[in-house]
């Protein structure tokens, strides 16, 4: 019986080791695309949602097939929205806008409890950063040729380095709920405008629809016309800085605010962050809820090793 025990007890303290061990060794890897990976903390969970890699020699012919849709899809928006504010821009973009995507829902622990949130990565060519800037360009010396103002002409085209460069150089900013107020106003106002806007021509597309049918459809429209000025969107805060990290210079941005609709507040926090690569930019957004905020902020303090640029440099 006493050896029995013995054995038991023994098992039993292996087994408690063992798992003990998995649970503080436990790190996950996280695509950042264009070859670049980053390892979460030990104890930090990263669980893929879905993802298109960069590197087309890895991707299924579903997911390119995806890709293109998406990259169809963003050429045609950028230039509808383009053509309505700005139709002195007479260049349509062509290229490649997205080279890739995952999305991860990440979950660790603290002594406050237990923490999640969602982090979104989207990989931008380079093609339609160097079409923004043109575009860009030709839209300031537009405004300006009345005023005699020297015309502008186009910085160099994307590379990893000047992304660098043009970061470093910024400073530095946050903007509080004063700030915010009439901006945000601004800003659920138009987005209630496009909403109308996209929900009516959706709904009224199919030539095809009988009246009874446009009738039913409308009724429709006209309920989500009384719901969606109940949807706003508030700001408490808004932070940039420029970082240094293991992949180079970083541009790190953080909105503290909530959704609201009809009395109901939900508070949460979206911090984004940018990173130059050769290929393109790897942009990336977090989504957490607000008490969660400097738990993962933190976090990804830890995995990218930021350290915080002075900013403004010459």
């Amino acid at each position: 019986m006493k050896t029995w025990s013995k054995k038991i007890m023994t098992l039993a303290c292996a087994t408690c080791l063992t798992v003990g061990m998995a649970a503080v060794a436990c790190a996950d890897t996280i695509d950042l695309g264009y070859g670049q990976y980053a390892t979460t903390n030990n104890g930090v969970h990263a669980t893929a949602i879905g993802a298109i890699p960069t590197n087309p020699t890895f991707r299924t012919m579903e997911q390119n097939k995806t890709l293109q849709t998406a990259n169809e899809r963003a050429a045609k928006s950028m230039n509808d929205r383009i053509k309505t504010s700005y139709p002195m821009v007479k260049e349509e973009f062509k290229g490649t806008a997205l080279d890739g995507y995952s999305l991860y829902q990440l979950s660790g622990d603290s002594t406050l409890g237990h923490h999640t949130g969602w982090l979104l990565t989207y990989n931008v060519n380079k093609e339609a950063i160097n079409y923004l800037d043109r575009t860009a360009t030709e839209i300031v010396n537009s405004a300006m040729a009345d005023k005699q103002v020297k015309v502008q002409s186009v910085s160099e085209p994307y590379t990893k380095s000047n992304a660098e460069k043009f970061i470093s150089k910024m400073a530095t900013v946050t903007l509080d709920r004063k700030i915010l107020e009439p901006q945000m106003a601004k800003l659920n106002a138009t987005m209630h405008r496009d909403m109308f806007k996209t929900i009516q021509q959706s709904a009224m597309q199919d030539a095809s629809l009988s009246q009874k049918n446009k009738e039913s459809i409308q009724e429709g429209v006209d309920l989500f016309k009384r719901v969606i000025p109940n949807f706003t969107i508030g700001a408490t805060e808004i932070s940039f800085k420029p970082y240094t990290s293991k992949f180079g210079t970083m541009a790190g941005m953080n909105m503290r605010g909530s959704l609201k609709y009809d009395g109901f507040v939900l508070p949460g926090s979206l911090t984004m962050y940018a990173m130059p690569q050769n290929e393109g930019l790897t942009v990336q957004i977090l989504a957490t809820e607000d008490t969660s905020r400097d738990y993962w902020s933190g976090q990804l303090e830890s995995m990218y090793g930021l350290k915080s640029l002075k900013g403004g440099n010459k």
